[in-house]
């Protein structure tokens, strides 16, 4: 009754639907999508369970009222989904990217400016397999107990981000939770009529 949908899918899959939730219009990406049967039509409604999976671990997971800034490490899809989220906590957040534009920084500015009580999201593949000896180019000589790294990626975990962070004594979590919720999301949408 449904499937889902993956990197680099979740914002060309929008051509292809013929409606999206409130979430998936205001994140501007899709990763789950519904079918829906009807006599002889069929069609496909968009989802955003990412958002949910996300919001689960940034309130059960991290420590939401220490965070005075949020970092988004990766311009891609998703970075939108955080950005949506994020901001219906009230916590202020830049994209992150190589270049700077319009709406995202430059690892550059970003190593210039973060302090403190900062959430550093990695949603950039950074960290995978085939790069999983990377690392986001930011300042790990700044990192302290006080910030928080959530890095999306799930497999392999922990990542070496992650495992820098750590011994640096910033509370580190994988993507395992926010795929589980997602994933559990996308089952309670395809099971409802």
């Amino acid at each position: 009754k449904g499937f889902c949908v993956t990197m680099p899918y979740k914002e060309k899959i929008l051509n292809y639907l013929d409606s999206l939730s409130p979430t998936a219009k205001e994140c501007g990406n899709v990763n789950c999508v519904k079918i829906i049967r009807k006599e002889d039509t069929i069609k496909l409604q968009g989802y955003n369970t990412d958002a949910y999976g996300f919001e689960y671990s940034l309130l059960n997971q991290l420590f939401i009222s220490n965070i005075q800034q949020a970092y988004i490490l990766g311009s891609g899809g998703v970075s939108k989904t955080i950005t949506h989220i994020l901001n219906k906590h009230n916590i202020p957040s830049k994209v992150v990217s190589r270049n700077s534009k319009e709406n995202q920084i430059s690892y550059e500015e970003l190593n210039q400016t973060f302090g403190d009580n900062s959430l550093f999201v990695n949603a950039s593949p950074v960290g995978m397999h085939d790069l999983e000896k990377q690392i986001p180019n930011i300042d790990l000589t700044k990192i302290n107990s006080t910030h928080q790294i959530f890095d999306l990626i799930y497999n392999p975990s922990p990542t070496l981000f992650m495992k820098v962070c750590k011994k640096k004594g910033a509370t580190s979590i994988d993507g395992s939770q926010m795929l589980y919720q997602q994933a559990e999301k996308a089952w309670e949408i395809w099971q409802s009529k």
